[in-house]
């Protein structure tokens, strides 16, 4: 299924459009018709689906000036390399994209490729709306713990109603009935969007006939961004560690247990501490395992990283991101510290830690979504190293199972705050342990 999305163009034809590859020889040809009266820059992006896998995409731009009577430049051919056309079965994909006016459009791929529906949230920017919850959720990681049993048994509703509410609310009611109706066959499910607008780990599905938990609390749930790589194998050859001057007191316990559990076998680098060896370790093209234990600071202008010679923030890796220096090794990088899979906007894209690592060609990325209780983000961690390292679990296994032994019953949210980006069945590589 060859799929094109152009938010500034108006499709004449369908963009959904079925292609058969042969053995040993091309393909036919497709044509895509789209039309357009302004003059500006379109961004349009190609992309190629078996059943619910995203195989890849090719991404260009057009530039349109309306007044140039009809005369036409041809661009160059764009490529994009397909790691194989193979489908993971059982993987659902949900491709979600924003329009130039503010309306969404949501299609749901799986056994079945369903035609897109478009959706317009009444409430406004549905970003603000998110972080009302964050701030919600936030203070029930803060206030977990210490609550007695039955204000914990209120928190835990609560929370089953924040997911129920987003699912009723953000999912349009087409895209609920196909997911039901697909739901025996799933057996893992990504979400794919240029805007993560959505806490889609916290949605609990839910109507009068069906009644299975939060969505990540039995699917697993992964995310995708556009020009990320589609990664069979994770290179975890060694692990670095970083935790700088100032960190949670606990951040030094959860590297001491990591590098503990995580065995010999790992070739266990220095903590870093200072910016300038992080950011070189980075571009020079590291392999293996990158854990950050510390803290983030999240705001309106971005994540920041108080690093020993000066702050580290998603933007420091620009260059790593266009000269792709992570691609040779795929490497998988853990963030585990508060809002680390937070985002802004940032000109005509967004800017966070998963963009910008992703786009250095990392081969997986996990951050949170808001701020997490200490105790739980280290069983988070230990439970997904392993169940991927030890037990060889792909990413979306090993991520589910991980949640299912973080989640408690006094009402703390932080098992849920996980965002999980990469392929659900990619697998750590063999040499991870010795």
């Amino acid at each position: 299924m060859i799929i094109v999305t152009a938010p500034t163009l108006r499709a004449v034809a369908d963009l959904s459009q079925e292609l058969t590859v042969y053995p040993g020889q091309d393909s036919g040809w497709l044509l895509f018709r789209l039309r357009t009266t302004t003059s500006r820059l379109h961004q349009v992006t190609v992309h190629a689906f078996h059943k619910g896998t995203h195989l890849g995409a090719v991404h260009l731009q057009i530039s349109v000036d309306a007044d140039a009577d009809g005369v036409v430049t041809n661009g160059e051919p764009r490529r994009a390399v397909l790691p194989g056309i193979a489908f993971e079965p059982g993987e659902a994909t949900l491709q979600v994209h924003r329009a130039e006016d503010g309306s969404f459009s949501f299609q749901l791929l799986s056994e079945t490729c369903y035609p897109p529906e478009q959706f317009r949230y009444r409430g406004g920017d549905p970003g603000q709306a998110a972080e009302r919850i964050y701030c919600e959720l936030r203070e029930a990681a803060r206030r977990a713990g210490q609550l007695p049993p039955d204000d914990a048994r209120a928190l835990r509703r609560r929370l089953m109603n924040e997911g129920v509410q987003l699912w009723s609310s953000a999912v349009p009611e087409a895209i609920q009935k196909q997911f039901w109706k697909e739901a025996h066959r799933i057996t893992s499910f990504t979400v794919l969007g240029e805007h993560n607008f959505v806490p889609w780990e916290l949605l609990y599905p839910l109507d009068a006939d069906n009644n299975e938990g939060f969505l990540a609390e039995w699917l697993p749930v992964v995310r995708r961004v556009f020009r990320q790589d589609r990664v069979h194998q994770i290179s975890v050859p060694g692990a670095a560690f970083v935790m700088p001057p100032g960190s949670p007191p606990e951040a030094a316990l959860e590297i001491a247990e990591l590098r503990d559990s995580l065995g010999p076998g790992m070739a266990n680098k220095d903590v870093i501490t200072k910016r300038e060896v992080l950011a070189d370790l980075i571009e020079r093209g590291h392999a293996g395992l990158l854990h950050f234990a510390c803290h983030n600071n999240f705001s309106t202008s971005g994540s920041r990283v108080n690093m020993d010679d000066g702050p580290f923030e998603p933007i420091d890796l620009a260059t790593a991101a266009q000269t792709r220096s992570l691609r040779a090794h795929q490497p998988l990088v853990f963030f585990n510290a508060c809002r680390s899979a937070g985002e802004i906007p940032w000109f005509n894209d967004t800017l966070s830690w998963a963009q910008q690592f992703l786009k250095a060609g990392a081969g997986a990325f996990i951050g949170t979504l808001w701020p997490v209780r200490s105790d739980s983000a280290m069983q988070f961690a230990k439970a997904f190293y392993a169940r991927l390292l030890d037990d060889g679990r792909p990413l979306g296994q090993a991520s589910l199972l991980a949640r299912q032994e973080a989640q408690n019953l006094d009402g703390d949210p932080s098992w849920l705050a996980y965002a999980v980006y990469g392929s659900p069945a990619a697998t750590a590589t063999p040499q991870t342990r010795a």
